[in-house]
């Protein structure tokens, strides 16, 4: 889709929302540290607000009276509304600030930094209508580790486009700007619309095998139906493709994505849901395809859909569950089928095609009855060449970064937490262990999902972790403090480990960090 009809779809998807009246609640921060509360307090059985899709409205959590339930309570109201109940509306308008140093004592230690500044817009509008825009800019010197990813991919980890603002052979100073926002709209308890820029994250765990906020923002519309006790979304997004060699901004391309997640509360103790999700590319070497309309059909199922146009987009489906085991823990899992031949799976042949993922967790809440001392651990499983597609523009990531896991495919990870927080102190230690099987110079082995499956190594005998066997082991203690809860304004300090191996070598990337920044999305460096 050209520049004019991008502007045209955006431009008519808004109408379509401004003509039904205004009504809307604000978004909760996707911020880890603060959803811990939310799912303690939404695992009561007599709680059936559905919490796979993320970003959380307001109005999905307002109910919470405990306000240290919800650490803090970010965003949960206005000033207007803290002095006026019956306020109508309300602008306002607060700083964003990073201001973060450290020091990689790596194999060649020296000191990393991260300056930024920016503004966050809020507008609302009675119960119906709110707007909510951000941006940011800054400069940063990274560790070993974040440095690398950014070296090859051309992007700052969940940020965007990195710009070489002093050139260092060894320790490059990058520059960076972020935008994100939305405008939201609900013109009754069943619906709400959604327009702007942003990320999402669909999973009940740490990570998401099915779409998850890894990548940066991305234009979307949104629009979510809750009827009895079901919660059906539709997301129709704009993305990316960035693997151009030249890493030049215009020759990056456009892709497209639409996803559907229909949720259903069983019992009061189980939730399932449905997933699909399907990627094209813009235009190829034959034709300038642009936003297909067919993809804007907001009901299941895209495969009968998919097949009528002849098509060879990237298509998934996929099933959730999680179930409230009791008062204070919960079990959850995810399964994602990219492709698969029956025959196939029950020969155990280890055909390339056979690409699935799935996900295991437990989340407990109040360990040993200590109030917010929370624990999770998570299994996930990607067979190799899952997300990958020939077309490398039809793959499933955006600017360089998977839309699900950010190790890609061809991996095993174990990942767990504990964490306490009381009043405004937060402190969590975390570990990730992962078995990966990496590309080598001259064969594909699924990994790397930025390369075509056209060129992998075997049609059978391919198995989980094949190809250069490599351990990955993260470890990080981090302490913040939230000075203003509002702008998620926090001082935070921490060390982390980041320890690398194979057969013939072994990296080891240790880090700490001490600063005050507003923490606006969550960021990860360990993949």
């Amino acid at each position: 889709m050209g520049k004019k009809n991008q502007l045209l779809f955006l431009l008519s998807s808004f109408l379509l929302i401004h003509s039904l009246a205004f009504s809307q609640q604000w978004n909760y921060t996707l911020n880890r540290d603060f959803l811990w509360g939310v799912d303690n307090y939404f695992n009561n059985k007599n709680e059936h607000t559905q919490t796979f899709v993320k970003p959380f409205r307001l109005h999905d959590i307002k109910q919470i009276k405990d306000s240290t339930a919800v650490f803090p309570r970010l965003l949960a109201g206005t000033k207007a509304e803290e002095k006026d109940k019956k306020a109508k509306g309300q602008i306002e308008v607060y700083p964003l600030l990073t201001a973060v140093t450290g020091f990689d004592l790596s194999s060649d230690p020296y000191l990393t930094t991260d300056l930024a500044i920016g503004g966050n817009l809020m507008i609302f509008w009675k119960d119906k209508f709110a707007l909510n825009f951000k941006a940011m800019g800054g400069k940063g010197v990274y560790n070993s580790a974040v440095d690398s990813i950014i070296r090859h991919s051309r992007v700052i980890p969940g940020i965007g486009y990195a710009y070489i603002s002093k050139y260092d052979s060894l320790h490059p100073q990058y520059a960076y700007q972020y935008f994100s926002g939305y405008v939201s709209y609900s013109p009754n308890k069943i619906f709400n619309f959604q327009l702007g820029q942003d990320k999402h994250f669909w999973g009940d765990g740490y990570r998401s095998l099915f779409l998850s906020d890894v990548a940066a923002p991305y234009p979307f519309l949104k629009i979510t139906t809750n009827v009895w006790k079901l919660t059906y979304v539709n997301l129709f997004t704009i993305m990316k493709d960035a693997s151009n060699p030249s890493g030049f901004k215009k020759d990056w391309l456009d892709k497209y994505a639409t996803f559907h997640y229909l949720g259903w509360n069983m019992t009061n103790r189980i939730n399932i849901g449905l997933f699909e999700s399907i990627v094209w590319q813009g235009s190829d070497s034959t034709r300038h395809r642009g936003y297909d309309v067919n993809y804007l059909n907001p009901i299941m199922f895209f495969r009968p859909t998919e097949y009528s146009l002849g098509s060879s987009d990237n298509a998934f489906v996929g099933f959730s569950i999680k179930i409230k085991l009791f008062k204070q823990q919960q079990l959850y899992g995810q399964l994602l089928l990219d492709e698969f031949l029956l025959k196939e799976v029950i020969a155990q042949n280890g055909w390339w095609a056979n690409k699935q993922a799935f996900q295991l967790g437990l989340k407990s809440f109040d360990l040993f009855k200590i109030k917010k001392l929370n624990f999770q651990t998570e299994f996930n499983y990607v067979r190799p060449f899952t997300y990958a597609h020939g077309s490398v523009q039809q793959n499933y990531a955006h600017m360089n970064q998977p839309l699900a896991h950010p190790l890609g495919a061809n991996f095993m990870e174990l990942t767990s937490f504990l964490n306490f927080s009381k009043k405004r102190f937060f402190i969590e230690g975390k570990f990730t262990y992962a078995i990966y099987g990496a590309d080598s110079a001259s064969s594909d082995f699924g990994k790397n999902i930025f390369e075509s499956y056209t060129n992998r190594a075997n049609d059978y005998g391919n198995y989980t972790t094949q190809g250069v066997q490599t351990n990955l082991i993260t470890a990080s203690l981090r302490a913040a403090y939230i000075l203003d809860t509002r702008m998620n304004l926090k001082i935070e300090l921490g060390l982390a480990d980041r320890f690398e191996q194979t057969k013939k070598s072994s990296k080891q990337f240790p880090f700490v960090f001490i600063g005050i920044k507003t923490d606006l999305c969550n960021l990860y460096d360990d993949f």
